[in-house]
């Protein structure tokens, strides 16, 4: 299925499950600020508007913020992880592109250094 993201928050997130449901598919995940843009929509708007949709028929699976914890030196998340803010590398698609076109390599915990370097040396890594 070729589509495109809209980035239109939470009835994307329905949007996408029909498309999935559609297809087949039993289960979707839907994780923090799925098709969101910057601070626009609540982290969680997209998996709270499920609850208003109880008639589709593919269930959502739904996922916590993630993060990098220099601690544990893992992925993980709030519920399991119990160290300070200052050991947890937030990741957040929106500032790894504005570093991306800043010409900024993102941490090494968020992307590994040779694909942050193809990256980089593109001209145009995003498209226009």
């Amino acid at each position: 299925l070729h589509t495109e993201m809209k980035y239109a928050g939470p009835k994307e997130a329905i949007h996408h499950a029909i498309m999935r449901q559609n297809y087949g598919c039993t289960h979707i995940i839907i994780g923090r600020d799925h098709a969101g843009v910057g601070k626009f929509y609540d982290p969680f708007a997209a998996q709270k508007i499920f609850d208003d949709y109880p008639e589709l028929d593919i269930s959502p699976v739904f996922f916590p913020a993630f993060f990098y914890c220099k601690k544990c030196l893992t992925y993980t998340n709030p519920k399991v992880c119990p160290h300070d803010d200052d050991a947890k590398e937030q990741i957040s698609g929106t500032k790894l592109r504005e570093m991306i076109q800043n010409g900024e390599a993102p941490s090494e915990f968020i992307l590994r250094r040779e694909v942050a370097k193809v990256i980089l040396d593109h001209p145009k890594p995003f498209v226009d």
